[in-house]
């Protein structure tokens, strides 16, 4: 099957389905990609525009070829899931965001209020440079609650859009000429 003229092919040459597949490493029951695998994947189509559609295409040996329907359900199930964990995430950084930034904002508001009662009652050089530096222990207390609230969730927004557009890629299997289980060496 010839790839739409829209679509970006990522491919990649597997031993064989079974080492595709995570059988053997996960506990869970359910279809499940090696992590390697995942990561190649995920790799090859990281470069590309969001919203790309991609047709995702596992060379493996012409034995496995009969077995696209669980390739297929792994491969997409793995990136159902890792958009699913995206979304998670984002609604825990937008909730850490806000409360940090809350507590930051109380804490700005306390030391500005030390500040001005220091100035007022005291007079001299030190209590400037201590007045100076308190404003701007207050400032970059706002920083990394700020920080989160506001630019924290973007790769993994952008994570989850690329996982997104993963689990709905078209996946096909084509024959390759490999030895399925090479020796290996120690």
């Amino acid at each position: 099957m010839k790839p739409l003229r829209d679509d970006i092919v990522l491919r990649f040459d597997v031993h064989s389905v079974d080492r595709l597949l995570d059988r053997d490493g996960s506990p869970l029951v359910g279809p499940r990609i090696h992590p390697e695998v995942a990561r190649a994947i995920r790799a090859d189509a990281a470069g590309h525009p969001k919203g790309s559609r991609f047709r995702i295409t596992a060379g493996v040996p012409s034995g496995d070829l009969g077995r696209l329907g669980e390739v297929r359900v792994a491969i997409q199930s793995h990136f159902r899931e890792e958009c699913v964990d995206a979304e998670e995430e984002i609604r825990a950084l937008a909730h850490k965001g806000r409360w940090t930034f809350l507590v930051a904002f109380l804490v700005v508001g306390l030391v500005i209020l030390a500040n001005e009662a220091i100035v007022y009652w005291f007079d001299g050089r030190f209590i400037t440079v201590l007045s100076e530096s308190l404003i701007i222990v207050a400032w970059v207390t706002l920083w990394g609650p700020a920080e989160t609230l506001l630019f924290s969730h973007f790769p993994v927004r952008r994570a989850r859009d690329l996982a997104r557009s993963l689990a709905s890629a078209v996946v096909t299997l084509e024959a390759t000429e490999m030895d399925p289980d090479p020796p290996r060496t120690s």
